[in-house]
């Protein structure tokens, strides 16, 4: 637990430093890049205008190109309201800022904005029309430069949203990013392959496209819909923040492929493929986020340690994911005061195998209103304790055999709490005088044949239930000592049924 504690209080000192100390320290503060201006502005600041376009006038981005190629490091580029047709390369330490409503139109092949120059700074622009992709992976904003900062941009109409490749000390603040609604979404059972795929995300010039992990030679449609690309792509890039964006109608809201010390934090993901989906990444921090509305929430697979810290996770759905949590051979997982609320699955938890010195520990968290609450396959070896688990439709379930005896429900006298408790407790101490068993052959046969779920809150499957525990011999999947009279974990928001 020594190395546990020692990620946790890292991740709780990241998330104490705010988002303006992290981009006025690496980048320097707005008046020195002021001082050495190349315009100045008269528009609305660093943060993109929701202005509409009537009344800007058209212009050439070739404008923009000659400011920056002219320019010093540490310039301020203040652009005027505007659309600015044709693609962008920033390839130096300067801070590109819109004055109002700056809309940049790409040529619709490859990124619009690539930044290749080491504490560049992109401000509020709004960004449109890259290449449809995969091919190339095309990006609105595409990043291969150290300590660059994205920040106050939205980004739409693109295959990919904001790419980074390689590069470290990048901060991804407060963007907007929105993916074609009507372009399609593949690869959906990667989650499911059960295989590590060889993730080779590309560097810079190479053209293929990752498809739930691998690289491909990849049609650009499905069934003659484009295909989207993800909203953030981490491909190798350490020590960087994602910190307040809006993700939507995109494959992934943030991809993660290899990569180390990431944070990724306060943002929301809606109407994706997977909120989250990292790929072998190491020393990985997802906090306070929300994930609502996606196939699957946080899709983690191989590396870690990962620190899942008060996300809210729901509506991951799906019938072939639709995990809230899913964690695959995952080394060194915590996962504290999530709300995991109406997924199809609350968390499963596969692997990793052999390394019992670094399982996973889920405590604090409220896993509520799923049709499964927790999954478990028999590589499995989990701590649970201090939980809630509220209605769901089978609390626990056992993806195959061997797996009753190989997770923990208990820790330093703290059980779970279980909203189908039956026990008392005579002594009012608030955990109950005799355990509580979870998950037996009925629990099972629904796993087989999921169309028994409509009947599942139903009297007849209760009677089962009841039959069986009283006088069928069987081994629970789950043997919770200690288990709790009261939840002690995040409530729910008010009118949550």
């Amino acid at each position: 637990m020594r190395a546990r504690a020692m990620v946790g209080a890292l991740a709780v000192a990241l998330l104490l430093i705010p988002a303006w100390a992290w981009a006025q320290t690496e980048t320097g503060s707005e008046h020195e890049h002021g001082s050495s201006s190349t315009q100045v502005g008269a528009g609305e600041g660093s943060h993109w205008n929701q202005g509409g376009t009537e009344g800007l006038s058209h212009r050439a981005s070739s404008e923009i190109q000659a400011r920056v190629d002219a320019a010093s490091p540490g310039a301020l580029i203040a652009i005027e309201p505007g659309i600015y047709h044709g693609d962008l390369v920033v390839d130096r330490g300067v801070m590109v800022e819109a004055a109002g409503h700056v809309l940049i139109v790409g040529d619709g092949d490859g990124s619009v904005i690539s930044v290749t120059g080491d504490g560049a700074v992109i401000r509020g622009l709004h960004v449109q029309n890259s290449g449809i992709g995969p091919v190339g992976g095309p990006a609105g904003i595409r990043v291969e430069a150290e300590d660059v900062t994205i920040e106050g941009n939205l980004v739409d109409q693109t295959y990919m949203g904001i790419a980074v490749y390689g590069a470290t000390g990048v901060r991804l603040l407060d963007n907007t990013i929105r993916g074609r609604v009507d372009a399609a979404i593949e690869g959906e059972g990667h989650a499911t392959s059960g295989s590590a795929a060889q993730e080779t995300a590309p560097p810079a010039g190479a053209t293929g496209a990752h498809h739930g992990g691998a690289m491909t030679e990849a049609p650009s449609t499905l069934g003659g819909r484009p295909l989207r690309g993800d909203g953030v792509t981490l491909w190798n890039a350490e020590d960087t923040m994602v910190r307040g964006n809006t993700i939507e109608h995109v494959r992934d809201g943030v991809f993660m492929s290899f990569g180390s010390n990431v944070l990724i934090d306060r943002n929301r993901v809606l109407d994706s493929r997977y909120a989250l989906h990292n790929m072998f990444g190491l020393d990985l921090f997802v906090t306070e986020n929300t994930f609502k509305d996606n196939l699957s929430g946080a899709v983690l697979m191989y590396g870690g340690p990962v620190l899942l810290l008060r996300n809210e996770i729901s509506g991951s759905a799906s019938p072939s994911t639709g995990f809230g949590v899913l964690l695959k051979d995952v080394a060194g997982v915590d996962a504290v005061e999530n709300v995991l609320l109406k997924n199809r699955i609350g968390i499963q938890v596969d692997g990793p195998a052999g390394d019992f010195e670094n399982d996973t520990v889920v405590h604090g968290n409220t896993v509520a209103l799923n049709q499964y609450g927790v999954s478990l396959y028999p590589s499995a070896h989990a701590t649970f304790y201090r939980n809630s688990f509220v209605e769901n439709t089978v609390q626990v379930v056992a993806q195959g055999h061997g797996v009753a005896g190989k997770n923990t429900w208990a820790y330093e006298g703290i059980g779970n709490y279980w909203s189908d408790y039956r026990g008392y407790d005579l002594g009012g101490e608030g955990v109950g005088d005799v355990p509580h068993h979870e998950g037996g052959s009925v629990e099972s046969l629904m796993v087989r044949a999921p169309v028994l779920q409509a009947l599942a809150s139903g009297p007849a499957f209760s009677l089962l239930s009841a039959v069986e525990d009283r006088w069928v011999e069987h081994e629970s999947i789950v043997v919770d000592p200690l288990p709790l009279m009261e939840p002690h974990s995040p409530a729910l928001a008010d009118g949550v049924t």
